[in-house]
Parts: C-alpha cells; structure tokens; sequence
C-alpha cells in the first residue's frame, strides 16, 4: 500500500483535497524490523497509520507471558488511546520494514473538531477492535486449541495474504512461538498441534514463513471438526 490518503483509515470519507491536506501534515518516518513503535506505559502523545509494512501489538502479563493482541495492517489506526491522553497499553513492534505516519494527539483532536468524519473513523476502528477482542475472549473460553489456531492462521490469511504459486503466504515471519502467543496457549501445545497436522497435510516450517496452499482445509478444522486433509505448507 501507497500512504495513499483514501486507503488510510483515519482519513476515509473526506474529501480528497482535505484527506490529501491531513495526510501531509503527518510525520513519515521508517521503522525497522523488530524495531519498538511505542512501548506499554508511555504516555500516548501521537495516532500512528502504517503507511506500508506490518507490527505487532504485544502486552506481557504479570507472570511475564507475552500475549500478541493483533497483528497491525497497512492503513489501520493504532495507538488511538492518545486521543484521551492516557498511556499506550501495548508494545508496537515492527514485523517488516515499515513506513509510519504519526499524527500528534492535538493535531488529530483538532482534525476531529473540524471534520467529523475523522471522529467516525477513529470510532469505527475501536468497535472492530472491540468485536474482535470479544471474539477471542469467546474463543479462548470455549474452542479446543485446534479451532483456535485454525481460526488465527484464517485472519492473518484474510488481512495479509498473498497469493504465490504455492498457494497464500503471510508476508512477514510467524513462528510457533508467535502463534501460541496469538491464541493463549503454549509453545508445545501449538508445536504437537502442527505436529499432528504436518503427519496429515505435508506441512513444514522454513524460515518461519507460512504458506497455506488451500485455504478451505484450514477452514475445514473450525466448521466440519475434522483435521484437514489437503496439502499447506508452513515455509
């Protein structure tokens, strides 16, 4: 994606002109692999878009668990608790070479008296947010690890997939550790569960990516209850 100003979600729905205006007014700036975005507990002073690239919001519980709360997509809000001035409540961490673009809290306050429809954006973000939130807590509290790790690897296939000759790639490493980390569960639990699905549908791991080479045996774990019986490959 292009910083593109009708293909970031903050500024969809104004016109042109304005949109272009607003997103000339943003910081660009170019984060790295791996690279921190803004930490847990820093005081929230700016909304970031991604302008291209990937990251992840990660918090830590008290017994020092990592938990992955979201993978972030080009155009996608983040970091919009700055809007209140409270305090980030996650790590943002760069899973590729991004470009950023950060609007300082104020700024965006401002956009948000002027234009409306910014407020509507930001709103439509944290009810998605929401929604997705309240499916993984239902998620977590009545599916098999099974279903979860299905239903996590059809997300991330659904927001960055991308088509290759071997069938549908996420663009950026997702190892068994981060999948545990995705669903709430262990490192082991995840590694018999591919395990198993390896023994069954040739699936291997290179380089941490992961290639799904038919997406309906994924799917087929979540709504027939069965193991899937196509080819998919983790690569």
């Amino acid at each position: 994606m292009s910083d593109d100003a009708a293909s970031i979600g903050l500024l969809a729905g104004l016109e042109p002109q304005v949109a272009a205006s607003l997103l000339e007014q943003a910081q660009r700036r170019t984060v790295k692999t791996d690279e921190v975005i803004f930490k847990a507990g820093e005081p929230a002073r700016s909304v970031h878009v991604l302008a291209s690239g990937a990251a992840k919001l990660v918090q830590i519980t008290p017994s020092g668990a990592w938990i992955i709360v979201k993978y972030v997509r080009p155009g996608e809000i983040f970091g919009s608790p700055a809007l209140l001035d409270k305090f980030y409540p996650t790590d943002a961490v760069a899973v590729t070479d991004c470009v950023a673009l950060d609007w300082p809290s104020e700024l965006v306050r401002t956009f948000i008296d002027r234009y409306p429809r910014v407020a509507i954006n930001v709103i439509g973000d944290l009810e998605a947010r929401l929604r997705e939130m309240e499916g993984r807590l239902r998620d977590l509290s009545k599916e098999p690890v099974e279903h979860r790790l299905a239903r996590a690897i059809l997300k991330l296939i659904e927001t960055f997939g991308e088509q290759t000759a071997e069938g549908i790639e996420i663009p950026f490493p997702v190892s068994r550790q981060d999948l545990a980390d995705l669903i709430g569960s262990t490192l082991p639990t995840v590694s018999r569960t591919l395990g198993a699905w390896e023994s069954q549908r040739q699936i291997r791991r290179y380089r941490r990516r992961l290639i799904i080479a038919n997406v309906e045996a994924v799917a087929s774990v979540i709504y027939k209850g069965v193991p899937p019986k196509s080819e998919g490959a983790f690569r």
